[in-house]
This record gives C-alpha cells, sequence and structure tokens, in this order.
C-alpha cells in the first residue's frame, strides 16, 4: 500500500464551483413552457400571413428571376440554378 500525500485537490474544486454556478445561472433562465393546440397557433400565425399586394409583387418578381435563370441555365448547360434563396 501506498502513502497518499495531503495535497489539496484545488483544480477539482474550482471545476465543481463551476458547474455549480453554471447551473444555478442556467435554472434561472428557463421559462416554463406554454401549452398550446396547433390549431390555435396555425390560425394567429395565418392571420398575420395576409397577403398584401406589395407581397404578391414580391412573389412574382421572385417567380419571375427564378424562370429567367432555369431558361439561361438552359442555353448555357452550367446547370440549375446557383444562387438559391433559403
Amino acid at each position: 500500500m501506498g502513502y497518499i500525500l495531503p495535497v489539496t485537490p484545488y483544480q477539482s474544486i474550482q471545476y465543481a464551483n463551476r458547474l455549480q454556478k453554471n447551473n444555478a445561472s442556467f435554472s434561472n433562465r428557463i421559462w416554463p413552457i406554454e401549452k398550446k393546440s396547433f390549431d390555435e397557433e396555425f390560425e394567429s400565425r395565418s392571420h398575420s400571413l395576409e397577403l398584401t399586394p406589395s407581397s404578391v409583387q414580391k412573389r412574382k418578381k421572385l417567380q419571375a428571376a427564378e424562370a429567367a435563370e432555369r431558361v439561361y441555365s438552359k442555353l448555357t448547360n452550367k446547370g440549375l440554378v446557383i444562387n438559391t434563396r433559403v
């Protein structure tokens, strides 16, 4: 049997203290989850997404640009649309 030196493990003590501080601050940031049904959420979001004339014009411009890119890609044989929007 060997002799274990009486050395204080400062590194593990500091690590344990950091974990306790992080867990305490993390639990303070958690809020309870609000329960909603799918139908309620869908109705609330669909009302906010009503079509306006400007959004319809933007959609038409995007579709025209995409059609032009498809035609250009077919003419040049460089592949389909490279610049995509997510």
